[in-house]
């Protein structure tokens, strides 16, 4: 568990180590309760509620207060949220951070992957937080998820070495019945050339999208484009091609055709990108983006032409609007129709 006692100081100066205890136990109780979900909506609308207890006024969710309350009351009695919503945002952010300092695996969509992939959009969002501790806190989040997000998903592009199917035998029992573990040895081997397999057509497809040098959604040559509305359409475009989210080398794929990168609002991103935003924005209209609009800001932007009071005013490079797009799109993909067999 992380060092609970730095982090309680942001609800108090003078922290009692009945208050540690009590909030570091909470903080485990909660995580072991989250790893546990499986409910891949019910994962991004807790994100969602941790991301707004992180940032902002520091006001939790009327359900993610009284849930934070629930379990620190069965160490603090007296313990009400109304009172102290701040420790809600320690507790859950602590809890946060053990589940996404956990080793990655190969799959690349895990319980902590979907948590991963939707701090990150929702807190690399936000605005920076004046109160210095209150800052650490939410920076430690959000690094701790870019970083489960980026080694997850290298780890799910990796190849599986294909077992020698030599391993099979075959034996005649006592009785003159033959037994065999052929199943076994070759469910290894088959495994594995359909995941290498399926790896190498997300790696082909993705490539040959990048050779054709023309938006799909634009239907235009990607030299007659301007470069905001060409980077973002080139996220998008590049997330379906995508079995699990994106790793760098997707990232750089879709920004080869960056050239002066000027840094935009998302008002004037919107305005740069021009008539081109309803064809951009037209499959996210409906669905998860509309239901979700801090973890798809600019995809919701694009769908509807309005503005948040997130982060909207914060001017951001065309460069890191197009890595969002690719991010955004690649997430609402995955947990709209599930990861492709791997």
């Amino acid at each position: 568990m992380e060092n609970i006692a730095v982090y309680m100081r942001i609800t108090s100066v003078s922290v009692s180590d009945d208050d540690v205890s009590s909030r570091r136990t909470s903080a485990a109780s909660l995580a072991t309760a989250w790893g546990k979900e499986s409910d891949d909506l019910k994962l991004v609308t807790k994100a969602t509620d941790i991301a707004q207890a992180l940032s902002g006024d520091g006001r939790p969710s009327m359900l993610l207060g009284e849930e934070v309350q629930k379990v620190i009351q069965k160490k603090s009695a007296s313990y009400l949220y109304e009172e102290r919503p701040m420790d809600v945002g320690v507790c859950a952010g602590v809890a946060m951070l053990s589940l996404l300092n956990k080793s990655a695996g190969t799959s690349g969509y895990h319980v902590i992957d979907i948590y991963a992939a939707a701090l990150w959009s929702a807190l690399g969002y936000q605005h920076v937080l004046e109160d210095a501790r209150r800052e650490k806190l939410r920076r430690d989040v959000f690094d701790a998820a870019v970083k489960r997000s980026r080694t997850s998903a290298e780890k799910a592009r990796t190849r599986l070495d294909v077992s020698d199917p030599s391993g099979i035998k075959i034996a005649i029992g006592a009785d003159g019945a033959p037994t065999n573990n052929i199943s076994d040895v070759l469910n290894l081997t088959v495994e594995a050339l359909r995941r290498n397999s399926a790896l190498d057509r997300e790696e082909l497809d993705f490539l040959w999208w990048a050779q054709l040098g023309r938006s799909r959604i634009l239907n235009r040559q990607l030299s007659a484009i301007t470069e905001p509305a060409r980077i973002v359409s080139a996220g998008i475009e590049g997330a379906k091609m995508l079995r699990r989210l994106p790793c760098d080398v997707h990232r750089e794929i879709v920004l080869r055709t960056l050239d002066q990168d000027p840094e935009l609002d998302l008002s004037e991103l919107l305005e740069a990108i021009g008539d081109d935003r309803e064809l951009l924005g037209a499959e996210f209209t409906k669905g998860n983006v509309m239901k979700y609009p801090t973890i798809f800001p600019l995809l919701h932007a694009l769908a509807t032409g309005e503005l948040d009071s997130v982060g909207a005013t914060l001017k951001r490079p065309v460069s890191e609007w197009g890595e969002r797009a690719l991010m955004e799109a690649g997430f609402v993909k995955l947990i709209a129709h599930g990861p492709a067999h791997l």
